[in-house]
């Protein structure tokens, strides 16, 4: 009972969740494991750069079918390459079974009709806040997850996989994107450093979907750290939403 007590003194005292006005209507895309709610009420074709494909591209997928989105998919890690390599040899037909929320979706419950070379374009780089640089990225401990990471546990330092890297302003270059509606990003422990990058662009995305791998290590570090990079993000933004899965959604001013 004690202990109980205690572990929600620290969790009141440490854990991240700042507060938040749910101001506006929003709208679930894709699985609860791969997807996110969005602001979708002026969303017109949208230009959306989706870092984290993993083996769920369910976001991805309906957000084409849902908005007729241009999609921008940033993951260097081999079995999202893979998963993508995949999906592209089934563009242009209809599923045939229904999402799971396993995280590793079968290629035919994705409905690709509406998807191709054009709208759904992959990019085996690490999002960074530099660009043409090398990253380590290192493999998790349990072979089932697919997502690598920046941060190694002590006893998993020599399995890693070093990526390029390329920075948010790039991307845009890159891709001729006059705007970004959508950024998302679940990468696993970069997001910290990848957003402080974004912040100092003229070309600010409308919306940001962040996960912070941080906030799953309650802390007196993590918290502060969280902390100054929410206020950075709030002299631009809005946070309105905190969903149950701890995905932030930032609106811009």
């Amino acid at each position: 009972m004690l202990k109980k007590i205690l572990k929600n003194i620290f969790l009141f005292f440490f854990k991240f969740k700042p507060s938040y006005k749910k101001e506006l209507n929003l709208t679930h895309v894709g699985t609860f494991y791969g997807g996110y709610d969005i602001f979708d009420k002026y969303l017109d074709k949208p230009n959306i750069i989706s870092c984290g494909l993993g083996e769920d591209a369910s976001f991805d997928i309906d957000m084409i079918n849902k908005y007729n989105s241009k999609i921008i998919s940033v993951d260097p890690t081999p079995r999202a390459k893979d998963h993508y390599t995949e999906i592209k040899r089934n563009f242009g037909k209809k599923n045939i079974t229904n999402y799971d929320e396993s995280g590793h979706l079968k290629i035919d419950s994705y409905d690709l009709r509406k998807v191709n070379e054009t709208n759904f374009i992959f990019l085996d780089k690490a999002i960074w806040s530099n660009n043409n640089d090398e990253l380590k990225l290192y493999y998790p401990s349990k072979k089932n997850h697919v997502s690598l990471s920046i941060i190694s546990s002590t006893r998993d330092k020599k399995y890693y996989f070093v990526t390029r890297t390329i920075d948010y302003i790039s991307i845009i270059k890159n891709y001729n994107l006059d705007y970004v509606d959508v950024l998302k990003l679940d990468i696993e422990g970069a997001e910290l450093e990848v957003l402080e990058n974004v912040l100092t662009v003229k070309n600010l995305p409308r919306q940001i979907l962040v996960e912070y791998n941080i906030s799953k290590k309650i802390s007196i570090k993590s918290k502060f750290i969280l902390n100054n990079l929410h206020n950075k993000i709030c002299q631009k933004y809005r946070l309105i939403d905190i969903n149950n899965k701890g995905d932030f959604l930032y609106i811009l001013k």
